[in-house]
């Protein structure tokens, strides 16, 4: 696999032309530089020392000249530099947002958004900036370095060798500088993320924070982590202070070193002054590149550990991929079969041997204590965890076998914390049928009982919601996100305690209004609620991931276990708060 520094570099082989123009142009622009001094040198030489005052002004025009050419190549290649290296950002944000919507469930629970978030700007921004201007400041010093070696050597390899003295021990700073700042680099970025998640968490849930009054607790929190941050900060700082002044002393020695070699040279008639000062020309081009080291090496080692865990995203693959023989069933029924289903979460099993068989248009329910493994056994139907044993068949097709977003497609999916998207509330509910009429969207928000709330809005279905479903209540989330599920008319509907967040009255319209919805379709309850449940076909009960009861309401209240135990308490509750 290539480095870091390779994988970078191979980003510019899609715009290999272009980037060759510019290269071509920085080539051009730099002759003209190296030019410069020899006619520099004509004039000293032609014009003062000789007299041929004729030649001034072609030598003094064709320096204009060259001048003027070299600022106008030097602006045609900025641009097409940057047009580069903004295309590949551009490709490398799609592409890694494009890769993280195919990643599943389980990634996005093992890493922070934050942080995500972090490599998709402030990395990315690093590995732009050397594209941009690294990669042509390494091509850019090379050419100078050898093109003024080259000409000085032509025109007195003694001073030339003079000045190089100096670049083995620039060479072996620079090297050691790199040794040591490369790991504060890499630190630095981890802290970074650190810091995005910390900053994105604590504003997401300011309510929460506020609700608790613990200001005092997340500050204290965030000011660490932006010590910590600034420490880091502090370190390449004083790593970077203490090489650049040694690195810039060292090319500096070089200009004494010209001249008094040079006037040695010139002494000993060995040299004449328009020579001399010819050479003095290339002085700049030849120790500027030893001065540009520290920063080129700066910038490449901080786009390197930018690139690690950005690629580090790219290459992680999906644990869950749709096979090459991927199949849909002619008719999606909504016949669900779990065959001896067991799922862990790593080490810890979650649901042990389930075997449920839901005919086409059942409706079931399942209830048990928190932890119990209900949500876990819905998410299961959308394949968005891989079981590890046993099958799960969705109309005759392990879901392993099914193409994905058919399957996903068919399963309304409502999930205990309702989760809207900052736009209007008819887009929110019109996500999943985005093509949907306003009078299919109106039916659906009928149906769950939002459109009370939605009409007395300012704007009515055109009301923008904040993030989050921020200016809506708990229960009018979750109503706006039973109207999503509802209106794609899926084959297989999951109301994952969807009625939590609303009083009971509301709740029993709720369930009067999705009676119709409810009829030949698949339907899978996760409810606290016995109301909610009572009227389901089949009723399971799970304890420590197995099933621990099955039935209808009836059955099971004569069983005299778990499921009575829990209605007793939900009635002997509902008498003391009477």
């Amino acid at each position: 696999m290539k480095t870091g520094f390779g994988r970078i570099i191979a980003l510019l082989k899609p715009h290999r032309k272009l980037f060759g123009v510019a290269l071509t142009l920085e080539l051009v622009n730099i002759i003209t530089r190296l030019i410069v001094p020899r006619l520099t040198a004509r004039v000293v030489n032609d014009v003062i020392t000789d007299g041929l005052y004729d030649l001034l002004y072609p030598l003094c025009g064709a320096i204009l000249a060259l001048t003027v050419a070299r600022a106008l190549f030097t602006y045609i290649r900025a641009c097409i530099f940057h047009k580069i290296s903004q295309d590949i950002t551009f490709d490398l944000r799609t592409g890694l947002y494009d890769h993280l919507q195919e990643m599943p469930w389980a990634f996005f629970d093992k890493n922070r958004v934050g942080e995500i978030m972090s490599r998709m700007t402030g990395d990315l921004n690093n590995v732009r900036n050397f594209l941009c201007n690294t990669t042509f400041s390494i091509y850019m010093n090379l050419l100078c370095f050898a093109g003024s070696f080259v000409f000085m050597m032509f025109m007195s390899p003694e001073v030339t060798l003079m000045v190089l003295v100096m670049a083995p021990v620039i060479a072996l700073v620079a090297w050691k500088f790199n040794k040591k700042i490369r790991p504060v680099f890499r630190e630095i970025r981890e802290q970074n993320a650190v810091i995005n998640t910390r900053a994105q968490e604590d504003l997401a849930g300011m309510h929460v924070v506020k609700a608790f009054a613990r200001e005092d607790y997340e500050e204290e929190r965030f000011n660490k982590d932006n010590r910590d941050l600034l420490t880091k900060n502090l370190q390449a700082t004083w790593i970077w202070s203490s090489f650049l002044p040694f690195m810039d002393l060292l090319s500096s020695l070089c200009t004494p070193i010209t001249l008094a070699g040079g006037a040695l040279m010139v002494s000993l008639g060995r040299m004449d002054i328009g020579t001399l000062v010819g050479v003095t020309g290339y002085i700049w081009m030849l120790t500027n590149p030893m001065r540009q080291v520290a920063g080129i090496i700066n910038a490449t080692a901080q786009a390197i550990t930018s690139s690690e865990k950005f690629f580090y995203y790219c290459d992680l693959g999906s644990d869950i991929r749709e096979r090459e023989d991927a199949e849909s069933p002619a008719e999606f029924r909504g016949h669900v079969v779990f065959d001896h289903v067991t799922f862990s979460y790593g080490d810890k099993t979650v649901l042990k041997d389930i075997c449920l068989d839901v005919q086409p248009g059942q409706t079931v329910a399942v209830m048990g204590a928190t932890g119990s493994g209900k949500s876990t056994l819905v998410t299961l139907l959308g394949r968005y965890y891989d079981i590890q044993s046993g099958s799960l068949l969705v109309d005759g097709i392990d879901v392993r076998r099914h193409k994905l977003k058919p399957l996903r497609k068919h399963i309304g999916f409502v999930q205990q914390e309702a989760f809207l998207f900052s736009d209007t509330i008819e887009d929110n509910i019109r996500y999943g049928k985005p093509d949907a009429p306003h009078e299919a969207v109106a039916r659906a928000a009928r149906t769950a009982r939002a459109d009370e709330f939605i009409e007395a809005s300012p704007q009515g279905y055109d009301t923008i919601i904040g993030e989050r479903g921020m200016g809506l209540s708990g229960g009018q989330r979750q109503r706006t996100s039973i109207a999503r599920a509802v209106l794609i008319d899926p084959s297989i509907l999951i109301l994952d305690d969807s009625t939590s967040a609303v009083d009971m009255e509301t709740e029993y319209e709720i369930q009067n209004e999705l009676k119709s919805v409810l009829k030949d379709r698949t339907t899978f309850i996760i409810a606290h609620r016995i109301s909610s449940v009572k009227n389901a076909d089949q009723i399971i009960v799970l304890r420590d991931g197995e099933i621990a009861e099955r039935g209808k309401h009836s059955e099971l209240m004569q069983l005299g276990g778990i499921y009575a135990g829990m209605v007793a308490d939900q009635m002997s509750s509902a008498v003391k708060v009477a």
